[in-house]
């Protein structure tokens, strides 16, 4: 009888997670996420130290060319 209802309760946590798993705006969570990374593909808080050391390079070669 105690392994039915667990089996039972592991059938309605399968099915209550499946419904949830459907529900959820993937696109929109894509879109929210494309905000976070550069045209180049640079993380913006994960690279940042190579986002500084690209921005520092590109001022230094328009400074030169000026």
């Amino acid at each position: 009888m105690t392994a039915f209802i667990i089996l039972l309760l592991f059938c309605l946590l399968l099915v209550a997670g499946g419904y949830l798993l459907r529900r959820v705006d993937r696109q929109a969570i894509e879109d929210a996420n494309e905000r976070y990374y550069t045209s180049d593909g640079y993380h913006v808080y994960y690279d940042r130290k190579i986002l500084r050391r690209l921005r520092e390079e590109e001022q230094k070669r328009k400074t030169t060319e000026n």
